[in-house]
């Protein structure tokens, strides 16, 4: 495991600006990569890849150094582990409604005495089969703290909690699930739960913890900048949006052509 350009950037107090990607491409994560991109988010919970098939996406995004970031599909340890294993330097763990979801997930994501991780040192990829850093000790601990843990919080109760799954060792960041949050709270639309996003951005921040922050249109700069400017530095895009929209726009101009 090499350095995490998330962590990198945030503690320059930059922006680590990365895309979503749901369907599986490692070309497509080399690609954005070779684009300057800092990190990638590989969706194993919407999206459509197997796990052999994320772990080449990981390979992919450390070309170019950029830190692969996996959503699991769910608060199940053996699949965050077999994720770590692969290489993954950030991991988003979906319904983290109260704080024993959130110590389910640090147990599954940290090594002892932190967590509860199995440790695979001197066989598995993320340590570079024992190279990375010869001493194991030295490495857990390096690989606790460059790992980067995010609850996610998309639901009535997670908000309510927020205090409360930020209190716990090893939840390291937050991921906004705007949609599913209003969902939850039988509201029409993921605008009418701003105040709720807002809220868990600024408490994360207080706890001196990292948020994270995305949208779905390339157009959306004015949340963006209102998300940085609460203190979110983790930023990202989803892929097809970007794919999207310029496609359109693109054969919109070419249909003008007369």
């Amino acid at each position: 495991m090499a350095y995490n350009k998330i962590l990198e950037k945030v503690n320059s107090n930059e922006s680590a600006v990365g895309l979503n990607l749901a369907i599986n491409s490692p070309h497509l994560v080399e690609f954005f990569g070779s684009l300057g991109f800092d990190w990638v988010f590989i969706d194993c919970e919407h999206g459509s890849m197997t796990d052999s098939e994320a772990e080449n996406m990981i390979r992919a995004a450390e070309l170019y150094g950029m830190a692969p970031v996996v959503r699991v599909p769910g608060n199940e340890p053996h699949i965050i582990l077999k994720m770590l294993d692969a290489g993954a330097k950030g991991i988003v763990v979906p319904h983290i409604d109260n704080v024993e979801d959130a110590i389910k997930a640090r147990d599954a994501a940290k090594y002892p005495p932190l967590g509860k991780r199995g440790s695979n040192y001197g066989t598995g990829r993320n340590n570079n089969y024992g190279e990375l850093i010869k001493d194991t000790q030295e490495y857990y601990e390096f690989a606790n703290n460059n790992t980067i843990l995010f609850a996610l919080i998309e639901s009535k109760e997670s908000v309510e909690n927020i205090d409360d799954i930020l209190e716990v060792e090893g939840i390291d960041a937050t991921w906004l699930g705007p949609s599913d949050m209003a969902l939850s709270m039988g509201l029409p639309g993921k605008d009418h739960v701003k105040e709720h996003l807002d809220l868990v951005v600024q408490k994360t921040i207080q706890k001196n913890k990292i948020a994270a922050a995305t949208h779905s249109g390339p157009d959306q700069f004015d949340e963006y900048e209102h998300f940085h400017s609460l203190g979110a530095r983790v930023l990202s895009i989803t892929s097809l949006s970007l794919l999207k929209d310029s496609a359109v726009n693109w054969q919109k101009k070419i249909r003008q052509i007369r």
